[in-house]
């Protein structure tokens, strides 16, 4: 019996062996014809593989019923199930990047790109797969044509902000995303895991946005995540781990230096100098101490080193999928951690993401959900400790002799020391909760005709706790401390019914679309401030723990959106396109007389390429010609404008009815604000023009457009002066803006040899901002009118009101010239006498410009060799820049505080040559005025990004059991060439400087 158990398996195994098949096949380029030597052929079951020779052809051996894969770099992988032995006879490999047949996402939809009328940009992931950030969007930046985005260092990318074409209003100008057909205004770092993207697509113009109605004024994103692929199961693995270091600084004067500088400002001045710490002989002498009480030795700090600092960045993700017949699932897993360069400033989140989809009734039944779990905590920095990084003075040191913090004395300053600012505010956090996702049935009763409902919801809970503790820094001290906590949360959610329709007769092609949707948010919030508490740890830093004075407070606010909508696309013989959209939208947000708002958008397009004259052309793969037109809404205003508001009010409401210190006093009512029931829609109007071109076998490919968007009716909350007293604050419709411009992506593809393969992308934008009119009783004050005669009406939006200037005085001639310019001298701003009246004043303010982009785009180039690979992007910007870091650097008479090293080649009569002004201790010229001498070129040019890789050729792959592993090396933000002064022209101010990152990366999957 033993005998006969033992010979059943061998049996079994003799039998699986021979039955074995030797399959024999050849692959070749769809589109080429051409043999594909090296194309790997792997049977899931047994692991065997084996590689194309030389002209393509191949041997393996497998069984009926096994799967085999098929891959090749640069192509699409084709899975095969074996049923005869003519399986594998004759295997053509798409491209893995089908630039015309790609089917892409758009308003509530999916088109093929080649039939899309508007303006679309579609992302190459690629090109941002591997970048490490906690924001995805950050990735884009300088990457799509008409889409600029601004960013800083802030840990997680939450201070990434998004404008599509410009600035369009004065309201919040954030675009609308969609993410798997859920639309949220919210920050993408608090919601997704970048590693979960599959695919980007821009709506950039009226008519291909206009499907989203009111909320589709400043252009949609639409991000899908990742899906599991038919009849297939993958385990994906990535792991990233980054080094980030300060490098933007600006050099500031050390201790020594500062004290010289004092003195040639004084003796420039013609008065003997004297300082409290310096003090007053020929020459400036460091003193041992600089306190009164001898406890705070002098110091030589650089605090920008105090208080910047190497950082780590971890990413971790996980992802699981299974595809079957009649459905599939997904599920991944991340932990992102980013440390701030900023000290103890940090972002953690941890996301989890489930999707599935099973259809029924012989796929005439889907039904389908996606659901993301995200959990962030952030470590909160100090408010403006950038700038305070460079105005501390450096003689302050950080600690005094006993260990404490040192501070400011006299002479020094007043500014806080910035180390005990971080020490005591280091455990300042927020810690965050969001449930975001949506469920979908689909039926199908009849070909081509679908019925789709979809319930989104997403749910934001959040705590944010602040510690005011006590501190003493030198002669400085604070006895009162105290705790700020906050409990709030957000709750919308969208319901979506909709029904679309495809039918095809003959040469004509319809697809029509129609829907309802309500939508609903809701938000509150619960604070409380609280002092007095003697332990000051972080496990005592709650309401309840302290017992001095404590105040409360609490809102709520709610919106509703009840929409229609309606779509109709039209093909005749895949040549000539026409697309239709409307939508009607009612805002709670306005009262009965102009509830609702209607959005239609027209776009067509001209597949010049589909005409026989062209089809002959060996040149040209497609050419499509695109016009569009539509109106897109804005509703954000405050929620209540429409209503006249009132509120209890101690201070300026109360009154003492029983007479003098008689009594308790009662609460009085203000009005808060005035209501307007007939305040309407900001309305957003947009005419696109484009072409898009692919030529040379699809190895060229140019897109460009040009657009005018005109926004009239924008919301204001108009400005009231002091005497109309209660209630002046009042809403209605007011300025209006125009923007134009060009925008444009050209893309070269080719291959040298067999092996090398490259990939260049170039993209532009260029646009005009100006506003067109502003109301009647705001017109010379609004946006920086002058409140006589110079209006902002024909000037970008943010333009600068300020003072000419023609360089310097630098001889007594120059000074003779006649004009009274109070406080004039030699090294002095000459300002320009503009009205010709002789003296420099106010009616001398002229307009000096705006520091919106000019132009911006980028340079994206990728390459493989084999198994290796190298891409690097560069990005830049045309623009002039506010430099209000002068006043720091630029200026000794303006602050007490700590000034940049360009002080040590201020003007002087042997140093005629210089454009900084002398130094002097006394600002007689005015020259903290905005003027033209803060005004810098602002434009940039930066290496980006540069990464390097090395991908496991498939065979080897395959012998693992891997489907891929790939290894990288990346540098992040490594040169900028600019002419800017500041730290850093890609965030101009005080912002949270940008790091320079270098990331080691591993991808693999099973």
């Amino acid at each position: 019996m033993r005998k006969l158990l033992l010979i059943v398996p061998l049996l079994m195994l003799a039998v699986q062996v021979f039955a074995q098949t030797a399959y024999k096949g050849r692959v070749t380029d769809a589109k080429t014809k051409e043999p594909i030597p090296g194309a790997v052929i792997y049977v899931q079951e047994t692991a065997k593989s084996v590689a194309s020779d030389a002209n393509g052809n191949f041997t393996i051996q497998a069984q009926p019923g096994n799967t085999v894969r098929i891959t090749f770099i640069g192509k699409e992988t084709l899975n095969i199930k074996l049923v005869d032995e003519q399986s594998l006879a004759g295997i053509r490999l798409q491209d893995a990047d089908k630039v015309l047949d790609e089917v892409v996402v758009t308003g509530y939809q999916t088109q093929r790109k080649v039939d899309i009328t508007g303006s679309v940009a579609v992302v190459n992931m690629k090109d941002v797969a591997s970048i490490p950030s906690g924001n995805i969007i950050s990735t884009l930046q300088g990457r799509v044509p008409g889409v600029n985005i601004a960013t800083d260092g802030t840990p997680g990318g939450v201070a990434t902000s998004v404008g599509i074409r410009g600035i369009t209003t004065i309201n919040n100008g954030t675009p609308l995303y969609v993410i798997d057909g859920i639309q949220t205004r919210d920050n993408i770092a608090t919601l997704l895991n970048p590693n979960d993207v599959e695919s980007i697509q821009i709506l950039k113009d009226a008519a291909s946005a206009s499907i989203y109605g009111t909320q589709a004024a400043n252009g949609v994103i639409i991000i899908t995540t990742k899906k599991a692929k038919k009849n297939d199961t993958r385990v994906d693995f990535s792991a990233r781990l980054a080094s980030q270091n300060f490098h933007t600084g600006i050099k500031m004067l050390n201790a020594q230096q500062w004290g010289e500088a004092y003195w040639a400002a004084y003796k420039n001045d013609g008065v003997k100098p004297v300082h409290d710490q310096y003090g007053s002989g020929d020459v400036p002498v460091i003193p041992e101490f600089i306190n009164g009480a001898k406890t705070i030795r002098s110091g030589d700090t650089d605090w920008a080193k105090e208080v910047y600092n190497r950082a780590t960045l971890q990413d971790y993700n996980v992802t699981v999928s299974k595809g079957a017949e009649n459905g599939s699932s997904v599920f991944s897993l991340n932990y992102f951690d980013q440390d701030g360069l900023v000290r103890y400033t940090n972002f953690k989140r941890v996301n989890v993401r489930a999707n599935t989809d099973y259809s029924f009734l012989k796929n005439r039944l889907r039904i389908g959900e996606n659901i993301n779990i995200t959990n962030w905590q952030e470590k909160l920095k100090p408010a403006g400790i950038e700038e305070l990084t460079i105005a501390q003075h450096p003689l302050i040191p950080v600690y005094d002799i006993n260990g404490g913090y040192a501070g400011p004395t006299q002479g020094l300053g007043d500014k806080p020391n910035p180390v005990r600012l971080l020490d005591q505010q280091k455990q300042n956090r927020s810690n965050q909760w969001r449930i975001f996702g949506n469920m979908f049935i689909e039926a199908e009763p009849i070909k081509n005709l679908v019925f789709r409902s979809n319930y989104s919801v997403n749910y934001r809970t959040g705590f944010f706790s602040t510690f005011e503790p006590k501190w003493h820094e030198g002669d400085r001290t604070v006895d009162v401390n105290a705790v700020t906590a906050e409990n709030n949360y957000d709750r919308q959610w969208i319901w979506t019914n909709q029904v679309t329709y495809r039918v095809n007769i003959g040469k004509h092609a319809i697809n029509a679309l129609a829907g309802v949707e309500a939508k609903e948010n809701m938000n509150e919030f619960l604070n409380a401030r609280r002092e007095n508490y003697i332990i000051q740890d972080i496990d005592y830093r709650y309401i309840s723990a302290g017992d001095g004075k404590q105040t409360n407070g609490g809102l709520a606010s709610r919106t509703a959106i009840e929409s229609f909508f309606g779509k109709i696309d039209y093909a005749y013989n895949d040549k000539y396109l026409l697309s239709g959209t409307i939508r009607r939208d009612a805002s709670s947000r306005f009262g009965e007389n102009n509830n609702a708002g209607v959005f239609p958008g027209v776009s067509g397009a001209w597949r010049i390429s589909q005409e026989e004259f062209i089809k002959k052309s060996t040149f040209i793969n497609d050419l499509k010609l695109r016009a569009s037109w539509g109106q897109n809404g804005n509703d954000l205003l405050d929620n209540e404008a429409t209503y006249t508001k009132y509120s209890t009010n101690l201070v300026m409401g109360g009154y003492d009815i029983g007479g003098i210190n008689r009594g308790i006093i009662p609460n009085g009512i203000i009005k808060d604000r005035s209501g307007n029931p007939n305040v309407k829609w900001e309305v957003s109007t947009q005419t696109n023009f484009g072409f898009d071109l692919s030529a040379l076998n699809n190895k060229l490919q140019i897109t460009l457009d040009y657009f005018v968007k005109k926004t009239k009716d924008m919301l204001i909350d108009r400005p009231y002066i002091a005497i109309i007293g209660e209630g002046g604050s009042f809403a209605y419709n007011g300025a209006s803006l125009s923007n134009k411009g060009f925008e444009g992506l050209i893309g070269w593809r080719d291959n040298i040899g067999k092996a090398f393969n490259y990939n260049v992308t170039l993209t532009g934008s260029v646009y005009k901002n100006k506003v067109t009119d502003v109301p009647a009783d705001i017109f010379y004050t609004y946006g920086g009118g002058n409140g006589s005669d110079k209006t902002i009406v024909g000037q970008p939006l943010g333009s600068w009101l300020g003072y000419r200037t023609n360089g310097l005085y630098t001889t007594e001639a120059e000074l003779n010239d006649g004009v009274n310019q109070p406080g004039k001298g030699l090294g002095r701003i000459r300002y320009v006498d503009v009205n010709g009246d002789k003296v420099i004043n106010d009616k001398d303010r002229e307009w000096l410009g705006s520091d919106q982009p000019k132009f911006f785009g980028g340079l994206n180039v990728s390459m493989t060799y084999k198994a290796f690979d190298m891409s690097f992007f560069v990005n830049g910007m045309v623009r002039d820049a506010y430099n209000n870091s002068k006043f720091y650097t630029d200026f000794f008479q303006l602050w007490t505080g700590n000034h940049g090293d360009r002080l040590l080649d201020a003007w002087t009569p042997s140093n005629s040559g210089s454009t900084i002004p002398a130094l002097t201790a006394v600002n007689l010229n005015d020259e903290g005025r905005l003027s033209e001498y803060y005004i810098e070129n602002g434009s940039y040019l930066k290496l980006k990004n540069l990464q390097i890789g090395y991908t496991l050729p498939a065979v080897v792959a395959n012998r693992l059991k891997l489907r891929n592993l790939r290894v990288y090396l990346q540098g992040q933000d490594l040169i900028t060439v600019t002419g800017y002064k500041g730290a850093d022209p890609e965030g101009l101010g005080y912002p949270y400087p940008l790091p320079r990152i270098f990331t080691a990366g591993l991808n693999f999957g099973f």
